[in-house]
């Protein structure tokens, strides 16, 4: 035994002391900090949960929090960064004092217990340094993620020369030194149960018993954070599991929710492609492949599997600019089809869906001539065949049988008459018939009044969501408006928010 702040702490060599129930993670939840897309203006924070997050919990995401004990004001985006170029596979800190906080609470596991185990380098590319990084547990969901913060139920700082102190209500209960393992880092796991007043924490080989005087919460907050004074400083987190997640409010009910989210004009002719940039958040991306010069399948690198949506309008019609001027099949569209076709086939496996003519309806197709476009696809390829038409041509529609997904868009109207007009496309269309919602997602000439600010279109994003979790029959949500009118993702970094949170709902269902 050695005294410590005045209480006893059991110290032991390894973790072979502590009970097994205690320390054996059995992770309903994890995450391994890689794959994700770190660019402006997320950062990574939440992109690529599919991917990276494994277990019965995936879909939950992070929010930044100001890891201080004397300010709320979250950090810049730039403070906290996941699977940054020059730090993969990691949670790292940047720009001094930060935290993020995980939102969903942890909650005891299969064996009884709460675990929560990540893998922490202080400072990376040194041992020496003060300076640390923590894991913080409390009840309060509203904490900044400060570790001596009153609400902290248990908060671990490890800094970089191998010192470690656990916190309870404001105040150390233990201390100790672990020696970083050869890359400079070290294991943390905390152990405990609702209701207890001990907790185990590990340090790679070190082992404290802590005690707390009040009882430990049923469904404690996550804080991961760091307290660099360094201006070059970095904290990087390796891997994060827990014995379980609470998804409440995260996951949509159940038996609800798209299965799809994406983008619209992920890439038009001649290019740039944007599906690199947006894989991380996008099961849907629309990919026009059609240059002047010949077909651009190296657009296929960046799809991930069954995720990017071809767009065929060009091959089977001519004309079409909209009312009043003509617009028809090709006499030869049969032949047009088919090379299109063979350029795509050996990348098929990329591929959701094939897109019909934009508005055909609006643009003057008769239904035949939809019907034979369609016929013909899906006399090729086994893959959905989309339309989507303006919203003003729904309550006269014809959707052929051999369509798969039907939507519509019109981005000038507030979402009450959008769901009016869902309303109708669901009168008009057989149950078997999946549809999407086209959200706007950036500023557009033609809606000058309304959806115009960042903070109004991160509103609109959750308004379609919210709508497409209401009514069983939409599939999908394809945003607009992204690049189409020259607005880049870093110009709207509460609709990127919005996205990237909106599809890791359709992860949780």
């Amino acid at each position: 035994m050695v005294l410590v702040t005045g209480v006893q702490l059991t110290v032991t060599a390894t973790a072979n002391a502590v009970d097994r129930d205690a320390m054996v993670i059995m992770s309903g939840f994890s995450d391994t900090f890689d794959g994700a897309v770190s660019l402006d203006p997320s950062y990574g924070l939440n992109d690529s949960l599919a991917g990276r997050q494994k277990g019965n919990r995936r879909g939950a995401t992070y929010t930044r929090t100001s890891g201080r004990w004397n300010s709320n004001q979250p950090p810049a985006p730039t403070s906290s960064r996941v699977n940054q170029a020059d730090h993969p596979g990691a949670l790292t800190f940047f720009d001094g004092h930060s935290a993020v906080r995980l939102d969903a609470p942890v909650q005891v596991g299969v064996l009884g217990a709460i675990n929560v185990r990540t893998i922490v380098d202080p400072v990376t590319g040194d041992t020496t340094s003060g300076q640390w990084a923590s894991v913080v547990l409390s009840a309060d969901r509203d904490n900044s993620g400060y570790v001596t913060n009153a609400a902290v139920d248990l908060g671990v700082i490890v800094r970089s020369d191998g010192r470690a102190t656990v916190f309870h209500a404001g105040t150390a209960v233990g201390s100790t030194t672990a020696r970083p393992d050869a890359n400079g880092r070290f294991t943390v796991t905390v152990a405990t149960r609702s209701g207890s007043r001990t907790a185990k924490v590990t340090v790679n080989d070190t082992v404290l018993t802590a005690p707390m005087d009040r009882a430990f919460p049923a469904s404690p907050t996550l804080f991961l954070g760091a307290y660099l004074d360094d201006p070059g400083a970095r904290t990087s987190f390796y891997g994060l599991s827990v014995s379980d997640l609470n998804m409440s409010g995260l996951a949509p009910p159940i038996g609800s929710g798209p299965d799809h989210f994406g983008y619209f004009g992920a890439r038009f002719p001649p290019g740039p492609s944007h599906v690199a940039d947006v894989r991380g958040r996008s099961t849907v991306s629309y990919i026009s492949i059609s240059d002047l010069t010949g077909y651009a399948t190296d657009v296929f690198d960046d799809c991930a599997e069954n995720s990017c949506v071809v767009y065929t309008g060009w091959e089977f019609f001519t004309g079409c600019p909209g009312p009043p001027s003509p617009c028809d099949l090709y006499p030869n569209y049969r032949d047009r089809w088919r090379r299109l076709a063979a350029a795509v086939e050996p990348h098929l496996a990329k591929v959701a869906a094939f897109y019909l003519l934009d508005e055909p309806y609006h643009r003057g197709a008769s239904p035949d001539e939809v019907a034979a476009a369609a016929t013909e696809i899906k006399a090729t390829f086994d893959k959905p065949v989309m339309l989507v038409e303006a919203g003003y041509k729904v309550p006269t529609i014809t959707v052929p049988d051999n369509v798969d997904w039907v939507g519509f868009d019109d981005y000038c109207k507030p979402i009450g008459e959008i769901e009016s007009i869902l309303r109708t496309l669901i009168d008009r269309t057989p149950g078997g018939q999946r549809l999407f919602l086209m959200p706007q997602a950036a500023p557009l000439p033609s809606c000058p009044s309304r959806h115009r600010t960042d903070a109004e279109l991160a509103q609109l994003q959750w308004d379609y969501a919210n709508l497409a979790e209401r009514y069983p029959r939409v599939g999908g949500l394809m945003t607009f408006g992204l690049w189409v009118e020259g607005t880049q993702p870093p110009q709207l970094p509460r609709t990127i928010d919005a996205h990237e949170r909106i599809a890791a709902r359709t992860i949780a269902r």
